[in-house]
């Protein structure tokens, strides 16, 4: 219970982050962008310096970089199958229980050096795969606030009236 109730805290404080759909859309998505490469626990910094960059709000940066780092090991082993597809070769990673993140790390640098070992596959997954996710993150989460926003922060406004 106590999970779901902070997860609906947090997600109360995105809706009610100011900035417009945009930035907080660009926040999510440029926030959320470190995650597809090994970072060493640097990725919120990362997302935060990004997201000044282009003037993106930086809680949902952060918000979105905290979604990321919950889910590195989907998103290496995303980066070797799509790296393996656009490549016609067999992935060297092909269970979530295989990524190891100092491995992807070395396969990510072995790339620059040899293009068709498991370095380049990574990279090539990770280049789609930032692609593919920014789009869809920007998009989904730029309607969400465009709709819904204002109708659930009146909703919450009201029943905080009622009691």
């Amino acid at each position: 219970m106590k999970i779901k109730r902070k997860l609906k805290y947090s997600l109360l404080r995105l809706f009610r982050l100011k900035g417009s759909p945009h930035q907080i859309a660009a926040g999510m998505t440029i926030g959320f962008l470190p995650n597809w490469f090994p970072t060493f626990g640097l990725g919120p910094v990362l997302s935060v310096a990004l997201a000044r960059l282009i003037k993106a709000n930086l809680f949902a940066a952060v918000f979105g970089g905290l979604i990321g780092t919950l889910i590195w090991p989907f998103l290496f082993l995303l980066n070797y199958k799509v790296g393996s597809l656009l490549l016609s070769q067999r992935p060297k990673i092909d269970e979530i229980k295989e990524v190891d993140y100092i491995e992807a790390l070395n396969h990510t640098v072995d790339g620059f050096e040899n293009f068709r070992n498991g370095g380049y596959m990574f990279l090539m997954g990770a280049a789609v795969n930032i692609l593919v996710s920014s789009i869809v993150i920007y998009i989904a989460v730029y309607w969400i606030f465009k709709r819904y926003r204002v109708g659930l922060l009146n909703k919450v406004r009201f029943n905080d009236k009622r009691m």
